[in-house]
């Protein structure tokens, strides 16, 4: 059984492309995204920015919140446009009609900020604003602050924990959880025994959560390109191909 955990719309949708696989999968979902503290000033913090300032996309997740806002928010055109991953670029790109780029190679925080070392994006007394969630990794805030950015988080939206009786996956049976984040690996934990451990499988996202699962004592873990469903759908397919059963 595959167990996918991370927030929707993009959970349902890889469950989605697993069962037109036939695969068997469930959502099991470990937060729910709402609404950020600070969306409201969105507009505002747009406004404050000059010519050949930054603002950062880091998750879908804020596009998410950007297009359920009631106002319409204006995006000026004289700063640049970056994001973490191609999907959440186009995402943002049709919602702010300005062009947005991102990194062609690792779609993560290390691979954006490759990317701006490979075009020489000198950002010494410039304002970034970056669009992220209220937890979450500072890598590319801490990487362009070192370089003389002011740096500005726009907090648009709030992860919030959804809670599962402990006794939520049986022993003896044989997951195969995807997990998009240390945080929702930290949730894991709360479920899952040393026998889980041993016999269930991850699949994640990125080197930086496959480290922290080896220390959580997973033993099998499988690395996804990236967070894009596809990818992890490519994943999916291929283990499940060569596996007896999942």
């Amino acid at each position: 059984m595959i167990i996918v955990t991370r927030p929707s719309p993009y959970g349902e949708e890889l469950v989605q492309l697993c069962h037109q696989a036939k695969l068997a999968a469930k959502y099991l979902p470990f937060f729910n995204i709402v609404k950020g503290h600070d969306l409201d000033n969105l507009q505002h913090h747009l406004d404050s920015l000059q010519q050949g300032d930054v603002v950062i996309i880091v998750s879908p997740q804020v596009n998410l919140m950007i297009g359920a806002l009631q106002t319409k928010i204006k995006f000026p055109d004289f700063v640049q446009y970056f994001a973490v991953g191609q999907q959440t670029a186009k995402q943002f790109q049709m919602l702010s009609n300005q062009l947005v780029a991102y990194p062609p190679q690792h779609e993560n925080s290390e691979g954006l900020v490759e990317y701006f070392q490979s075009i020489d994006l000198c950002v010494i007394g410039r304002q970034v604003l970056v669009l992220c969630g209220d937890i979450g990794r500072t890598f590319i805030q801490e990487s362009l602050h070192a370089q003389g950015a002011l740096i500005k988080n726009i907090k648009c939206y709030h992860r919030k924990k959804i809670d599962y009786p402990s006794t939520l996956f049986f022993k003896q049976e044989k997951y195969c959880f995807v997990i998009t984040s240390i945080e929702h690996l930290l949730q894991l934990e709360l479920y899952c025994s040393d026998m889980h451990k041993h016999n269930c499988c991850l699949i994640v996202s990125s080197t930086r959560i496959m480290t922290a699962a080896k220390l959580h004592h997973w033993r099998h873990i499988y690395l996804a390109d990236n967070a894009n469903n596809q990818n992890l759908f490519k994943t999916i397919a291929t283990l499940c191909h060569n596996a007896t059963s999942i």
